[in-house]
């Protein structure tokens, strides 16, 4: 920040000179520096395009405002320079307090909401009011200056027309402008290849690298490619009635006599397990292992194979999705980073329903709560109690999923507060599956088709790890069942997996390709296990196999009073017209793209269901939509 001042100033000065040498005939003075300015820019952006962005930026605008009158060239140099030191603090603050850059969106619901930002970054309000009384002031001297430029230019026409340097500056100024599009264009490729996007810390990175004004253009070049369906204007479509939701959430929900009602709310119980997923659906396997997560049980009400956004990683995507019980796609690239980007605008989430309902709400996590700006994101979602790892007494990260739930158990205590919602994490399955045997034949299960060391021995180091999280879920459904007994409360404890791991799903750097062994070659499926002992059977799912974010809106069932009283019960409606998948878009590299992945696949029928159920997202609450920009 200090060289930004100091170059600053040189220009300045430099400026002043050249204005001065030019009011006495020597305006080679000012060619030779622009000249200079444009060709070092041009030769850093080709030699170091990310890296050197923040530096192309200040000459290629410097070299603009040595062609500009001195005066307003010299506040337009120091405008741009403010503010490009403005939002670098601003940049780093958001960092900071949610592991996110500044981008665009930013910028746009700040300017529809300042209080909004005000609160996501944490600043006292009555900052705001100063920040826009020197906003006001800058632009109106800014725009003063240019105006006494444009008067004084105006009283001497007749005299500068006869000679041709005033148009050759223009001609100069609009060459610039073209070769620096040139080079942003070729800036924005460059750090479109940058594969560390795909976490928090290298999108951050990435910003710090560019620089803010940089890295603002960026991400609005991404939010212009991939806006994001949910900000489309929908105005004038009609979303799904009432008595349509009602309907199809009677296909998946039973609110008969027998089934409607409980001797008491059930407690309700999520458990995300990390990368897990069902082996023996997914992969062609010999052998026979402890399958009790995917298998039906004496009080199983749903389970089967789920569909999810994240691959390889990206496990608060599916946190989000759970949660909110929104398709994180629908927000375009903002979807990626949910946690950080849209967690501050959510109004409504099945914590927050589940509140209303009478419920306390807790969150557990097994690690601290600065990560991936959990906490923050939590409190956002409507959770009343937060316990990291940390909290539970268990330092930064507690290993085991059976250790998560001792930890669990521990913190509620065997009488806690009801009707209670918890949302536990396990963290046991996180990739990467190294294994210690080096002797293949004790492997009890393997890929079939194969001997190989490598994947063998990380489908035995999986399994093993999927006993202990088998372990840890029985674990939390004897002491839901020992709550039930002493206090005739009812449960209900869904386990579903997040994503899988990047081992098998050949991402984040593993290289060894298990397509040979799938047979299901979607690496976004995974499972999920709904278990009640909730009289009668609540739920008719899924004859079609479920998104994530249908998770939410049928355990609401289990606390709904009428189909009406369901959690977006759009959701189910929009699942009976579309089946697994409505959006039809994937993310692609992180950061990159939304790409249509089978858009001839989605009938007519789902077509306008899918259009419908965006009028019906926004008018739903759920986030904050302050401002819909039109999709590109």
């Amino acid at each position: 920040m200090i060289g930004y001042v100091i170059i600053v100033g040189i220009l300045a000065a430099v400026l002043y000179v050249s204005s001065r040498a030019a009011g006495n005939n020597q305006s080679w003075l000012r060619w030779t520096f622009a000249g200079l300015l444009v060709a070092c820019a041009t030769v850093a952006s080709v030699a170091w395009p990310v890296q050197s962005a923040p530096w192309v930026l200040l000459c290629f605008v410097a070299a603009g405002c040595v062609l500009l009158p001195a005066p307003f060239g010299m506040a337009t140099l120091a405008g741009v320079m403010a503010l490009q030191l403005l939002l670098s603090w601003i940049n780093g603050l958001k960092i900071g307090l949610t592991g996110m850059p500044l981008t665009v969106l930013d910028i746009r619901i700040a300017l529809a909401n300042p209080a909004g930002l005000w609160d996501a970054l944490a600043l006292p309000h009555w900052t705001r009011h100063v920040a826009s009384f020197v906003v006001v002031i800058v632009l109106l001297g800014w725009l003063l200056t240019g105006l006494v430029a444009i008067t004084r230019f105006a009283m001497t026409c007749r005299t500068r027309i006869r000679t041709q340097t005033p148009w050759l500056r223009v001609a100069a100024i609009g060459s610039l402008a073209v070769l620096a599009m040139t080079r942003l264009n070729a800036l924005y490729a460059a750090a479109a290849q940058d594969n560390s996007t795909w976490q928090l810390e290298g999108v951050a990175a990435l910003a710090g690298k560019m620089g803010a004004l940089p890295f603002l253009g960026y991400s609005y070049r991404l939010e212009s490619q991939s806006t994001g369906d949910i900000y489309r204007d929908e105005s004038g479509v009609v979303p799904p009635s009432p008595a349509e939701v009602r309907a199809a959430v009677l296909q998946y929900m039973d609110f008969t006599a027998g089934t409607a009602s409980s001797p008491a709310q059930p407690n309700i119980m999520v458990v995300l397990a990390e990368s897990t997923f069902d082996p023996g659906a997914t992969f062609r396997l010999q052998g026979e292992w402890n399958d009790a997560l995917f298998r039906t049980g004496e009080h199983t009400a749903a389970n089967g194979l789920l569909r999810v956004n994240a691959m390889g990683g990206g496990t608060w995507i599916t946190e989000f999705e759970t949660i909110v019980g929104l398709d994180s796609r629908l927000f375009g690239y903002s979807g990626m980073y949910t946690h950080a980007s849209l967690s501050p605008f959510v109004d409504r989430s099945i914590a927050l329903y589940l509140r209303q309902h009478g419920y306390r709400t807790w969150a557990f996590f097994p690690h601290g709560g600065d990560f991936y700006n959990a906490r923050n994101a939590y409190t956002n979602y409507g959770f009343e109690t937060i316990l990291d790892s940390e909290d539970l007494g268990r330092g930064p990260w507690i290993k085991t999923d059976r250790d998560v739930a001792d930890s669990v158990q521990a913190a509620m205590g065997p009488a806690p507060a009801a009707p209670f919602f918890s949302y536990v994490l396990f963290i046991e399955n996180h990739s990467p599956h190294d294994c210690a045997p080096a002797d293949a034949s004790g492997f009890a299960v393997r890929f079939a088709g194969t001997q190989e060391f490598i994947p063998n021995c990380a489908l035995h180091e999986y399994l093993r790890r999927l006993d202990s999280t088998t372990a840890a879920v029985q674990s939390l459904q004897e002491y839901l069942v020992d709550i039930e007994a002493r206090t005739g409360r009812p449960f209900v404890l869904l386990v579903f997996g997040d994503h899988q791991p990047h081992t098998f799903s050949s991402t984040g750097g593993f290289q060894y390709d298990y397509s040979g062994f799938r047979q299901i070659a979607d690496t976004r499926i995974t499972f999920f296990h709904i278990i009640s002992s909730v009289p009668g059977k609540r739920l008719r799912c899924c004859s079609v196999m479920p998104s994530a974010t249908m998770l939410p809106t049928l355990l609401s069932g289990y606390v709904a009073s009428s189909p009406d009283d369901v959690y977006l019960g759009i959701n189910l409606w929009l699942h009976a017209h579309c089946g697994t998948d409505a959006v039809h878009r994937d993310f692609g590299n992180f950061m990159s793209r939304l790409a249509p992945r089978s858009i001839a696949e989605r009938t007519a029928d789902c077509s306008a269901a899918y259009e419908r159920a965006l009028s019906g997202y926004q008018a739903s609450g759920v986030v904050r939509l302050e401002r819909k920009p039109q999709d590109h």
